[in-house]
């Protein structure tokens, strides 16, 4: 009598997860949606991805130019108050030498803008103060000196009162924080096992009427992330944690799992 070769099968506990692990789970609800739209719309993504292959230029490359702009915004930021100044106090003379001064001092700020932007406002701000300082001592002859004074001031504002740029929460990051509080509220969730076999993946309750059975024809994928591991059937995902393995080695569920459905590894962006 032949011995009846073992079927593999792999358990999941089910439990909390914790808020630190919802940018991965965002990661794979991002990726869930763009794979559902690249079946809807493969022409369009074919063209998307053609653009993305196009060679770009190196980050080191950019940082450099970054800082080229930055050191040349504040040359052109000093020329040009350097020739605002005497063309304030005689406009109908100077009027060319002020337009180039007051355009030349704009570039020269948006150029700092983003990598100096506490420079921008330090400069702008000790400027504007001695400026507007001078006009008032000797108002009479150098009240001119009030409108470059005043344009250094509210520039300096601007930049220090700016609130430094963060990433903008997106549908997914709140879709994620959605799913991992749906989570704590489960009731009974130590009797909870997820189960992959050959059949497919089992989510029990711990009873045997209330166990539903997916086949790995109804995977859309299954997402995998440093902590994560996240079979998406349809419209449900299920998030499941690779440190709740209980039953079997990852690698061999990875192994499995690549000969059945679509396994995608979702790195951080």
């Amino acid at each position: 009598m032949e011995e009846r070769e073992m079927e593999p099968e792999f358990v999941f506990e089910v439990t909390t997860i914790d808020d630190r692990l919802a940018p991965q789970l965002s990661r794979v609800l991002r990726y869930c949606a763009d794979f559902s739209s690249r079946q809807k719309l493969p022409v369009l993504w074919e063209f998307t991805d053609r653009l993305n292959r196009i060679p770009k230029a190196d980050p080191e490359i950019l940082e450099k130019r970054r800082r080229r702009e930055g050191m040349w915004g504040i040359v052109l930021w000093g020329l040009s108050l350097f020739l605002m100044v005497p063309s304030v106090m005689d406009p109908s003379e100077l009027a060319a030498p002020l337009v180039l001064s007051v355009l030349g001092f704009f570039l020269g700020c948006i150029a700092m803008r983003s990598r100096k932007r506490k420079l921008l406002g330090g400069l702008n701000l000790a400027m504007g103060i001695f400026l507007c300082l001078g006009a008032f001592l000797e108002y009479t002859h150098l009240k001119a000196l009030l409108i470059p004074g005043i344009l250094c001031l509210a520039v300096a504002l601007w930049a220090l009162a700016a609130k430094q740029t963060h990433r903008k929460e997106s549908a997914f990051d709140r879709q994620a924080r959605e799913l991992i509080r749906q989570r704590r509220t489960v009731a009974d969730m130590e009797r909870m096992r997820v189960i992959f076999s050959d059949e497919g993946m089992v989510l029990s309750d711990g009873t045997e009427t209330g166990a539903q059975c997916f086949v790995y024809d109804e995977f859309l994928f299954v997402g995998e992330t440093e902590e994560l591991l996240v079979p998406v059937c349809g419209q449900r995902a299920v998030v499941l944690q690779t440190k709740d393995l209980c039953s079997g080695s990852l690698e061999e569920l990875r192994m499995f799992l690549q000969e059945r459905v679509t396994y995608k590894w979702i790195q951080e962006i």
